[in-house]
């Protein structure tokens, strides 16, 4: 058996130098970053799902009480009868903070489906294609980029108020699903430039020529071929991109244009009282921080496993 200290001597120095890193890649613990990011996502998410089964979380609509009397008016600050204290109204902070997660994930997630396959669709064909679907892709992507984003998200739920009250059938798009599709929007371009960066050197790789010399069309290069490869970068940018989407949509909470289910809507409805009652609006302060943090660092970490350097493009 061959020790496997011992230099090949058919591979060169190079070559062997890179199976020494990618070895030692593999032995590496994960950074303390991405664990607490992971853990944090996990125990979130693991909260947010069974809420309520669990005894410990009260229901967001119900009132805290101590002697009989409800604790309204930031009476009750953090301890054990309320682990975040009350708000003005004599609810649970830490119960608002994790039934509205449910909310607050449900449309980063969404959003970032949505401008995943629309915008990974729309910087394949402008990759793969180039002249005129390029040109006229990249005009379409510059334009959503030079506009901008809180303001383009404001304009876009100010008019989809108006198109929900001119159309009848689209009486069932609520606000929840307004602010869904208007971070879908804001998510198509930066992710259609990505990936047609990455599209336009994955067609000139030695493998599509190959595929393109033996007579495969271009739907199978495209499926076949270009899309596994492109898989890498568009996890890493969604990762990175959930935490921004989800930034966002605090911001327009905050400012009164999203849902009243929000964490940058608790921030905004208590910031008057933060010096009396600072848990109020900290506490939803630190779980917005933190769930974009997390991911950050995941779509970090993601970037460079993969060695995603156009991501930046």
């Amino acid at each position: 058996m061959t020790d496997v200290m011992t230099p090949d001597p058919t591979t060169t120095i190079d070559e062997q130098i890179d199976a020494r890193f990618k070895k030692v890649r593999r032995r590496r613990i994960p950074k303390f970053g991405v664990m607490f990011g992971m853990t944090f996502l996990t125990v979130l998410i693991f909260l947010t799902v069974f809420a309520d089964y669990l005894p410990f979380i009260r229901s967001p609509e119900a009132g805290v009480y101590v002697n009989g009397r409800l604790q309204s008016n930031y009476k009750l600050g953090p301890g054990y009868v309320a682990w975040w204290g009350t708000d003005g109204n004599g609810k649970d902070v830490f119960a608002k903070c994790i039934y509205f997660a449910r909310y607050t994930l449900l449309i980063g997630i969404s959003s970032t489906v949505i401008g995943l396959v629309v915008g990974g669709a729309l910087g394949m064909l402008a990759g793969y294609f180039r002249g005129k679907t390029d040109r006229v892709i990249s005009i379409l992507v510059d334009c959503l980029l030079a506009i901008p984003a809180l303001v383009l998200a404001i304009m876009l739920v100010s008019r989809l108020d108006d198109i929900k009250a001119e159309i009848p059938f689209l009486g069932w798009m609520s606000r929840l699903w307004q602010i869904i599709l208007t971070l879908s929007i804001l998510a198509v371009a930066p992710l259609a430039r990505i990936v047609r960066a990455q599209t336009m050197a994955l067609r000139e790789r030695e493998f599509v020529l190959a595929s393109r010399s033996m007579g495969a069309g271009n739907a199978r290069i495209v499926f076949r071929e270009i899309l596994p490869n492109l898989v890498p970068t568009m996890v890493t940018v969604a990762a990175t991109g959930l935490g921004i989407l989800i930034a966002a949509e605090g911001a327009l909470a905050f400012i009164g244009v999203g849902i009243d289910t929000s964490w940058g809507f608790m921030i905004n409805a208590n910031r008057a009282r933060l010096e009396k009652a600072w848990w109020a609006t900290v506490f939803p302060c630190m779980m917005l921080f933190l769930t974009v943090l997390s991911f950050n660092l995941i779509g970090d970490n993601l970037s460079r496993r993969f060695d995603v350097r156009e991501a930046s493009v």
